[in-house]
């Protein structure tokens, strides 16, 4: 397991930087050696079937002139002749795969994979190089049960990389192992450096309703369906004196007459106190409500002090909504700005500013 794991970190970490040149390997007139990501962020999404469609984002600093045009001219290179990095890299994975296979008996072929390359926004300017690509037959599937991991054994993440595993929507995890860095609604993610052991990473996931909610997955959910419970008598006591000594109780919006312009400002006033509690919301519904909740425009720091969350947790999520189009991003002056898709950028500013700004 140890030569798949080697074989798997050098494609990784390497694969996507390879230019091929007349006199060698190069990155954009640059020496490969000299250009290494600032970060990889690896991400596998699996399903019922056990085939998993990975992203491998190596994300590069444009931080200074020779950087950026390094970058300009890979990303000139990779439009021109995509087929010269896909190829590279589906051989390299294939090996990386066909080791695996001797290692889980289970047979498996890389498909599909593609390659992109543009600027984005994480805080600061990087190019980005992303590769996609399908492994299938990646976890084994016994029953209705999902085991994620025994193709990466003995993985190890440098200090620059991260390792995101998500699994089916209706499915939960029984087991993780070692305990993530970060867990979220069906996903689990590793930061570097972290070296795994034989038998890691490893996550069990089975459908949400297996077994019903008996024993400790029983408790879990009735101490949710408690807490929310509790919010909403706490609601009702407040909103109605339900249980007397208690405010006047007021009409429901639906019993207001519809045409009253300030009963409808009090009837959005309450829907809004019925949001639920940021604690069970994901990081991603967590960023999506705030924006919401100002005007659908955020500068990213202030994304970060209100949900006070690190700089680079910020970002992540926020590049995670980015790639699935939820949310927008760009420049001003050296502030980032977050913002929901078809927001008007050009009124009123929604980030705290003066609205003197412009986009870049």
């Amino acid at each position: 397991m140890g030569r798949t794991v080697g074989t798997l970190v050098a494609v990784l970490a390497v694969t996507a930087l390879l230019v091929p040149t007349a006199t060698g390997v190069g990155f954009g007139g640059l020496e490969q050696q000299s250009v290494d990501p600032d970060v990889v962020v690896m991400t596998a999404d699996v399903a019922p079937d056990g085939t998993a469609d990975w992203t491998v984002a190596y994300r590069i600093r444009l931080d200074d002139d020779n950087a950026t045009q390094a970058f300009e001219d890979l990303r000139a290179d990779v439009r021109a002749d995509s087929s010269a990095y896909t190829d590279r890299f589906r051989d390299r994975m294939q090996r990386t795969a066909g080791a695996a296979e001797n290692t889980t008996g289970r047979g498996m072929a890389i498909e599909n994979v593609t390659v992109s390359a543009r600027e984005e926004t994480f805080g600061q300017t990087y190019g980005v190089v992303t590769y996609r690509f399908r492994w299938t037959n990646f976890a084994a599937v016994s029953g209705d049960r999902i085991e994620i991991g025994d193709a990466l054994s003995g993985l190890f993440l440098d200090a620059e990389t991260s390792l995101t595993v998500r699994w089916p929507a209706d499915y939960r995890a029984d087991s993780v192992a070692p305990a993530a860095d970060e867990r979220g609604n069906g996903s689990v993610t590793w930061r570097g450096q972290q070296e795994f052991g034989a038998s890691e990473p490893r996550v069990v996931v089975s459908p949400g309703d297996a077994g019903g909610d008996s024993g400790a997955n029983g408790l879990l959910v009735g101490g949710v369906l408690a807490l929310v419970g509790i919010a909403v008598a706490a609601y009702a006591l407040k909103r109605y004196g339900a249980f007397g000594g208690g405010e006047q109780a007021e009409p429901p919006a639906s019993m207001v007459d519809s045409d009253d312009s300030e009963a409808e400002t009090a009837a959005g006033t309450d829907a809004d106190a019925g949001e639920p509690p940021a604690e069970l919301l994901s990081n991603e519904e967590q960023v999506l409500q705030l924006l919401e909740s100002n005007g659908g425009r955020l500068k990213q720091q202030q994304v970060a002090g209100e949900l006070d969350w690190t700089d680079a947790k910020t970002s992540q999520v926020i590049g995670g909504l980015r790639d699935e189009d939820k949310v927008e991003t760009f420049r001003i002056g050296r502030e980032n700005v977050v913002t929901l898709p078809d927001t008007d950028v050009t009124g009123a500013s929604g980030d705290g500013g003066d609205g003197s700004d412009e986009t870049q």
